[in-house]
């Protein structure tokens, strides 16, 4: 028995210690049922899938914030512009563009506003499905995740051990606190709070800042189409289930376009009051939830606006505005510098610093997956990625996916 015992404390210490001194890339454990897998590290940016208890993933860094960048799960893509593709063989496609706009797609809808990588002309990305107009032209292309390309989920919902069977996670990132759950009991609520808008922006946006809200398709007679009274409580009761089952999802995943016509049209054709008044209600009730997600559009983009100032003032606040004062980063990056190497105790901390014309720190980097910044070292450089800040260093950080030489002229 004391050898047993010995032998769960030992193990008990080398998992305590993994936890405090991750190596990157390690593999995780989803702890919780129902968990968002998102576009970026934050609630403000949209989901693009859900996971479930034990389901593993496998984690790149930890973002100030408590979010964690994970590889892509399965059944990942990323929307590319048709007109910037050139279709191959074997589901192949070669980029015909500089800086092609790579946007991450979500299961829940069509959305495709947030960029982490741009791709260069002659890469070749793999082709997994695509979006057609009314013409049966491919406007838009799914792709595989390029490399460099993370998905962002919450480190309290992750564990480095599997969740037992019908045991709950509650704590944080560490999943200290458990809690028993009968099997097939509905999880706690996780990680819903409602996200900033979520409408499709334009190829050529650079920011993802709040884009005007979606407009729905208004409806246009085309005359009757002579629906039956069974064929019209059938469309009816679709267009419902279509409805509950996206608004089942958080608001930022919410679209009407296709659900609002479908249901006017029906209002049109009504041949008695019942049919009109139920297809008034159905009506009445996509408007309120459109609504809904206005006002949480709202509430979303003052929040994200809050953050950005919050982040501005961290940035100049009186201890590093005069070491600030001369950063200049040009337009086409989101930081530039000499880049040196960093050398930290601290676990996950960034490897590499740009330096300013004045020799400090202007901002940390972390190459992503697959970049090499060691043959940049000493070199003056930019960088485009996912942006950041660590509040110990007071200093921005960027996740870079890309990097570039600049000639000083």
């Amino acid at each position: 028995m004391r050898v047993l015992l010995c032998a769960i404390a030992i193990a008990t210490n080398s998992i305590s210690i993994a936890a405090e001194d991750p190596q990157f890339p390690y593999v995780a454990h989803v702890s919780a049922d129902n968990v968002y897998v998102r576009s970026g590290p934050g609630q403000n940016y949209y989901p693009t899938d859900k996971l479930v208890a034990g389901d593993p993933v496998e984690v790149y860094r930890h973002d100030p914030g408590g979010w964690y960048a994970i590889r892509p799960p399965e059944g990942s893509f990323s929307w590319v512009s048709g007109r910037y593709l050139s279709p191959g063989d074997e589901n192949l496609a070669v980029v015909n563009g500089e800086n092609v706009a790579a946007r991450i797609g979500s299961r829940f809808s069509d959305i495709k506003d947030v960029i982490q990588v741009r791709l260069q002309k002659a890469e070749v990305v793999e082709v997994v499905g695509a979006a057609v107009d009314e013409r049966g032209a491919r406007r838009w292309y799914k792709v595989a995740p390029p490399s460099g390309e993370f998905r962002w989920i919450s480190g309290r919902y992750l564990d480095r051990e599997p969740v037992p069977v019908g045991v709950r996670r509650t704590g944080g990132a560490a999943g200290n606190a458990l809690t028993t759950a009968p099997a097939g009991a509905e999880p706690d609520h996780l990680d819903s709070e409602p996200d900033q808008n979520a409408s499709e922006s334009q190829e050529q946006v650079e920011t993802r800042g709040t884009a005007p809200p979606r407009v729905a398709t208004q409806y246009t007679a085309q005359g009757p189409r002579g629906l039956g009274p069974e064929q019209f409580r059938d469309e009816l009761e679709q267009i419902d289930l279509e409805l509950s089952a996206m608004v089942a999802e958080e608001p930022t995943v919410w679209h009407f376009d296709r659900l609002q016509p479908r249901a006017e049209r029906l209002l049109h054709e009504a041949q008695t009051a019942v049919e009109r008044g139920r297809a008034r209600l159905l009506v009445e009730k996509i408007a309120q939830f459109a609504d809904l997600r206005r006002r949480h559009q709202e509430v979303a983009a003052l929040r994200e606006q809050t953050d950005r100032a919050s982040r501005r003032w961290a940035r100049l606040s009186p201890a590093d505005s005069h070491a600030r004062g001369s950063v200049s980063v040009e337009p086409r990056f989101d930081g530039a510098g000499q880049l040196v190497r960093v050398t930290s105790a601290k676990p996950g901390a960034p490897q590499f610093v740009l330096l300013d014309e004045r020799g400090q720190p202007s901002y940390y980097v972390t190459p992503a997956p697959g970049l090499n910044l060691r043959h940049y070292v000493g070199r003056r450089v930019g960088v485009n990625g996912t942006a950041g800040y660590i509040p110990e260093q007071r200093t921005p950080h960027i996740m870079a996916s890309q990097v570039q030489p600049i000639t000083i002229r």
